[in-house]
């Protein structure tokens, strides 16, 4: 008797109710697999763009904020600082280098960068044709920027106010492309980077029909940047710096490090609830698999007797049913990695599409082997009682029933 025909010849008896216990059992594999992926893929990724920035400089508001718009390009700024008070900072002796960040503008929604050559040396970005810019109203393009637009050096660009696409287009003010940059994995790769004279130049002259930006001009006519990315010199002014520039000037400051962790945290509180929706999906394709079995059991009894007369053992009944039980769960499992799979490259690329921030995919998440040893454990205990059920089925008191 081959356990295994025997096994999927039962579960025909019962297969919308094995399909739909298979299908739930694979979406929560599935959540907790996606939810694996792009937090490992969005981890990594804040990694690589926090590299060597131990602190940042900006307008006084939201810590995280200045961190996701001045580090990740993914949020609006506070503000401004004034451009004397950050000439002040840089020169401080525990800074080691402050990199400048001006923004204000976006090319197709892609973010405008006002900054040095060495925000570009910061991520290691090389070139992939042309030449870094050298003069004002030059710019150099990352590698998805090139990509989704089709730039090479020679192009003309011409940004939109504002850190969203809009209408409010600088017509009067075209960047011209001198270069290209080699993809590195980082934020360069999704930024257009020009002098921070350029971003200064753009906004010498308010638009006259935006009456905020006029007055903005007027209440701010000296030179501001976004915000200054600074590493340290010595460990010692990770103490001193941060509560000096909270307290002595009108700037805040941030660490990146503590924020990043603070986000990660606080986004952890979404990824909680939807993995704990995951494992309730996982328990409740268990307790379906287990009354699907328990009924057929009920159902087959005469069966059962039927295979005992003719010589089956009470050791091989519990096998054909616990058998059952594993090819639920397998099925279920390999759907679920499956489906985990798709899941994750969809939301990368979903991410991709609307924060223009590539993820690297991540073949095998080692977690992955625990989720699918549990999902199989929890599989075969919801068939282990029903095969005790078959096991304990009373040969002689089913016959007298029927006769």
């Amino acid at each position: 008797m081959n356990l295994f025909k025997l096994s999927i010849a039962n579960l025909r008896f019962s297969a919308l109710a094995s399909f739909f216990n298979v299908v739930i059992l694979a979406l929560g594999i599935a959540t907790i697999i996606t939810l694996l992926h792009i937090s490992e893929q969005v981890e990594q990724r804040f990694e690589r763009d926090l590299a060597g920035i131990d602190l940042v400089v900006g307008a006084k508001g939201s810590p995280i904020q200045l961190i996701l718009s001045s580090v990740f390009h993914l949020d609006f700024p506070n503000g401004n600082i004034p451009l004397d008070e950050a000439k002040k900072l840089e020169a401080n002796p525990l800074i080691k280098s402050a990199i400048p960040i001006a923004l204000g503008d976006n090319y197709n929604g892609f973010r405008i960068v006002g900054t040095t050559a060495d925000y570009i040396s910061h991520y290691d970005g090389k070139l992939a044709v042309g030449a870094l810019y050298s003069a004002q109203m030059e710019a150099v393009v990352g590698s998805i920027v090139a990509e989704k637009n089709h730039l090479k050096p020679g192009d003309k660009i011409v940004g939109a106010h504002g850190l969203v696409n809009s209408d409010d287009m600088h017509t009067d003010f075209p960047y011209n492309v001198v270069g290209v940059l080699a993809p590195t994995g980082t934020v360069l790769d999704r930024l257009v980077l020009t002098p921070v004279e350029s971003v200064w130049h753009v906004h010498e002259h308010p638009d006259p029909d935006d009456p905020e930006e006029v007055a903005y001009k007027k209440a701010h006519p000296e030179k501001e940047i976004t915000a200054l990315l600074v590493t340290y010199k010595t460990p010692m002014a990770a103490v001193v710096l941060p509560r000096m520039i909270d307290k002595t000037s009108s700037m805040e400051a941030a660490s990146p490090a503590f924020e990043t962790a603070r986000l990660i945290k606080l986004l952890g509180f979404g990824s909680d609830t939807v993995e704990l929706f995951a494992v309730v999906l996982i328990v409740i394709a268990a307790v379906g698999f287990f009354v699907t079995l328990w009924s057929a059991v009920n159902d087959r009894c005469y069966d059962i007797v039927l295979m005992r007369c003719l010589g089956a053992t009470r050791s091989k009944i519990f096998a054909v049913v616990l058998t059952e039980g594993i090819m639920l769960g397998s099925l279920g499992t390999l759907l679920g990695l499956l489906l985990g799979h798709v899941f994750s490259c969809a939301a990368a690329r979903w991410i991709e599409a609307t924060r223009h921030m590539t993820l690297n995919a991540v073949g095998f998440h080692p977690y992955e082997f625990y989720v699918v040893l549990i999902a199989l454990a929890i599989s075969v205990m919801a068939a282990i009682l029903p095969g005790v059920m078959a096991y304990r089925v009373n040969v002689a008191k089913i016959l007298s029933k029927g006769s």
